[in-house]
């Protein structure tokens, strides 16, 4: 590796000579400030160093450079290289070319030296320590992927909440809702694109990162999507919603890869939602942080899993939707899922019996419950039937309807996760009337 090491010092020191007579322009950011007993707000920073435009130029210019030259020839008769020297998006390792691959190295390489824009100068035990990162890399052939995640409606205030080795939700960092307020718009998006960041919606803001560790492979003659990791991050998000009641929703998604043989840094795909409103805030706190923790452990482990697929999905949907109708239809869909197994007679009563039994603690509270499921389930018939609403109307709301049993159906879904048995809504009835 000593022919390599020779070529990459002496394009590195040839790179700090030209960068050390450029003038780095200013440019206009968004950031966001934080200051003691204040909210943090965004504000515009004119005065910030224009650094992606070093990083974007290194990379381009490195193929008119003949230093350049030398350091990929010696790359390409280094033995030691041949398996490859960049990891694609399949984790498919490439074997070195002088013009996409073992470019992409050697740009990694610099903007790491360069401390990423700001350590322009040479400094031969930099270099080395450098280097010899970059040798420890090659002979591990592997990268960070990570996915990142922000999600709607959710300000966390606890650092983090570790829920295994690949997840962590954490605050925005300043960083990232940086890179958020300032969207890069070099390239052009498909369809509508991400929308805007919401500038209200920076104080401490929930982030979902998940992340693995990538060996790179011999690529495979044939494009298999399948080998990009994957990370189940369903349950954390309905843990979330169980928890905090607001319909949490991932805003986006970006890729994002770290380590000297990655190529490319990532990319972003999003989802139609709409932006967080600022009245619909949650807080995470330490003690919901471990509810959710509990309630994310329980989806996992819990022996009624696969029984509540489809209940905890149609509260999902419910919770979410915006039109009060669709989201009682939903409600009602769940529950009967999750209380009549299967029965088809006299729905209605079965449904506010199994109800009341299984959640009320007392006679009036069992009462109250039956009676609420009622009045629920006769809006349900008018909606379904598109019957007139008055009658019903004059007991109670559809709003107030609705608010209630979204609130009993969550109550029963945490119950029969937090059960260490098989729940078994059948035996309810009979549990009811063998009560003293």
């Amino acid at each position: 590796m000593e022919k390599v090491r020779i070529a990459l010092s002496s394009l590195t020191s040839k790179v700090c000579g030209l960068l050390e007579k450029i003038e780095i322009h200013e440019q206009p950011v968004w950031t966001v400030v934080e200051q003691p007993g204040q909210a943090p707000h965004v504000a515009l920073d004119p005065t910030r160093p224009a650094i992606s435009e070093i990083q974007a130029g290194l990379s381009l210019r490195l193929l008119g450079m003949p230093e350049y030259k030398s350091v990929a020839l010696a790359i390409a008769e280094e033995p030691g290289l041949q398996d490859g020297i960049i990891i694609d998006v399949l984790g498919g390792l490439q074997k070195p070319e002088e013009t996409n691959i073992t470019r992409a190295l050697v740009a990694n390489f610099l903007w790491g030296y360069l401390g990423e824009g700001t350590q322009l100068g040479w400094d031969q035990t930099r270099f080395d320590e450098a280097f010899d990162a970059l040798i420890e890399e090659l002979e591990k052939k592997s990268i960070l992927f990570q996915l990142v995640v922000p999600l709607s409606n959710l300000k966390i205030e606890v650092d983090s909440i570790e829920f295994d080795e690949e997840l962590r939700l954490a605050p925005a960092s300043v960083e990232e809702l940086e890179r958020w307020l300032n969207p890069n718009d070099f390239l052009g998006v498909f369809g509508s694109g991400r929308p805007r960041w919401d500038n209200n919606y920076v104080d401490r803001p929930a982030v979902l990162h998940a992340r693995r560790n990538v060996v790179g492979s011999p690529p495979s003659k044939s494009f298999e999507p399948g080998r990009m990791p994957r990370f189940n991050i369903g349950p954390v998000i309905t843990a979330l919603r169980l928890v905090m009641e607001v319909p949490t929703l991932p805003l986006f998604q970006e890729q994002r890869n770290e380590g000297l043989m990655t190529f490319g840094s990532g990319g972003t795909s999003w989802t139609r939602t709409a932006p967080p409103s600022p009245f619909q805030i949650a807080t995470l706190d330490e003690k919901h942080s471990n509810q959710v923790k509990a309630v994310w452990d329980a989806l996992q482990n819990s022996p009624n899993v696969d029984q509540l697929k489809l209940p905890l999905r149609r509260w999902e949907s419910a919770i979410s939707r915006p039109n009060l109708e669709d989201s009682l239809i939903d409600a009602w869909i769940s529950l009967e899922a999750l209380l009549l197994g299967g029965q088809t007679a006299e729905l209605s009563f079965r449904a506010a019996v199994h109800l009341a039994e299984f959640l009320g603690t007392s006679g009036s509270e069992r009462k109250q419950i039956f009676e609420e499921a009622k009045i629920s389930y006769t809006w349900r018939s008018v909606i379904v039937h598109g019957s007139s609403s008055k009658r019903v109307a004059k007991k109670q709301s559809l709003n107030k309807t609705t608010e209630i049993t979204l609130d009993r159906l969550r109550s029963a879904l945490l119950r029969v996760l937090e059960l260490p048995h098989r729940f078994d809504p059948s035996k309810l009835e009979s549990d009811l009337l063998s009560r003293d």
